[in-house]
């Protein structure tokens, strides 16, 4: 990879781990259905009059909107309001590789290295460590743990519907799936959050307009397409490490930020997670034969 890309990568998951302690601070203005309907509000509604329809068909559209967007977002939103700190979610939520891995398998018979199951061992072995610490009043509860879980799940779904479309533009893509969550999210936001949204959001902080702009701009639009883009471009095995710095970026954000820390059981299930998603996501044998070509 040539130096710009490799710069892009780490913009990339700095933008994505940054955002977790970002939406942390809005989250205290902004009710979590209510940010995540604004977040893909502004991320579509200004835009898609500009952008033609993706090459793909409405289905995926929707489907992505709902998966990657709605219930991916969604999920960790309600799950860091009051269950789960900011840095620890950026790290449960790489569940997403484990799932991707797990699903591939189960609906798609894909054959799985020895490194990657040993990766998925680990990992299961420090996501069950999170469980069993839950609720001592550390980084998240058991109701935290499972919405993040289902995060994971989630975007695991998102992630194999996109690698089976071809072709497609992935900007374009983000654009119109954005318009899916809005509306089914502001109705229940209103008779699960508040009967007053727009005298809410009228009153909401600096700050909190601040955090939706940087997810809906930077976060959906940006980093999330060029992402795309360099997965795409080069082999997965040279980009998909970067994604490792995520939760690096989104732990150190929230104990710079927030002040967020962690008892010695979840550092060290956050290290056997971490070690378990390297395993799978680093191909050494892809990495070398790359390098011989």
């Amino acid at each position: 990879m040539p130096i710009h890309s490799i710069l892009k990568a780490l913009a990339c998951v700095f933008i994505i781990g940054m955002a977790y302690p970002i939406v942390k601070l809005a989250l205290s203005d902004v009710p979590p259905l209510m940010l995540t309907a604004m977040r893909y509000a502004l991320a579509s509604i200004p835009f898609v009059w500009f952008f033609p329809f993706p090459k793909t068909s409405v289905w995926n559209v929707v489907l992505i909107g709902v998966f990657l967007q709605l219930l991916t977002t969604g999920l960790v939103y309600l799950a860091m309001r009051t269950d789960a700190q900011a840095g620890i979610a950026s790290l449960l939520v790489q569940s997403q590789v484990i799932f991707t891995l797990i699903f591939s398998i189960c609906f798609f018979a894909e054959k799985i290295s020895w490194q990657q199951l040993v990766g998925l061992l680990i990992a299961a072995a420090g996501f069950t460590l999170f469980f069993i610490d839950a609720d001592k009043g550390g980084a998240t509860t058991q109701k935290g743990f499972l919405l993040l879980m289902g995060s994971g799940m989630a975007w695991a779904i998102a992630n194999l519907a996109l690698k089976r479309m071809r072709g497609v533009n992935l900007f374009h893509l983000m654009v119109w799936a954005s318009l899916v969550p809005p509306i089914p999210l502001f109705v229940l936001s209103y008779f699960l959050e508040t009967r007053k949204p727009i005298q809410h959001l009228l009153e909401a902080s600096s700050i909190a307009w601040g955090a939706i702009l940087y997810q809906s701009l930077f976060l959906t639009l940006l980093a999330y397409v060029w992402w795309g883009d360099l997965i795409r471009r080069y082999s997965a095995a040279f980009v998909a490490p970067f994604g490792l710095l995520v939760p690096v970026f989104g732990l150190m954000g929230s104990w710079v930020i927030l002040g967020e820390s962690m008892d010695a059981m979840e550092w060290g299930a956050s290290l056997l997670v971490f070690i378990g998603i390297a395993f799978c996501v680093i191909n050494v044998q892809a990495i070398e034969a790359q390098a011989r070509q």
